[in-house]
C-alpha cells in the first residue's frame, strides 16, 4: 500500500498529516507522487502518525460493531 492510500485510509488531508508529523505538505505531496523519498526520520514520523490514527479508527469501529445496537449485517 502506498503513502497516499494509507493517508486516505486514515482520512487525513496532506495538510493535516503534515501538521501532525512535522513534515512539509509539499514534501508529502512529492513523496506520494514518487518524486521524493522522505528522509528516514520523516518516514518514521509519517508512519507513526498514520498507525496511531488508523488504530484509533479501527478501535472506534470495533466498539460500534460489537455493541448490541449495531446494525445487522
Amino acid at each position: 500500500m502506498d503513502l497516499k492510500e494509507l493517508r486516505r485510509m486514515a482520512d487525513l488531508t496532506q495538510f493535516q498529516l503534515a501538521q501532525r508529523c512535522g513534515v512539509g505538505r509539499t514534501q508529502l505531496c512529492l513523496a506520494e507522487c514518487g518524486q521524493l523519498e522522505l528522509r528516514p526520520e520523516q518516514a518514521t514520523a509519517v508512519r507513526k502518525v498514520l498507525l496511531e490514527v488508523i488504530q484509533s479508527r479501527a478501535a472506534q469501529l470495533n466498539g460500534v460493531l460489537s455493541s448490541p445496537e449495531a446494525v445487522a449485517v
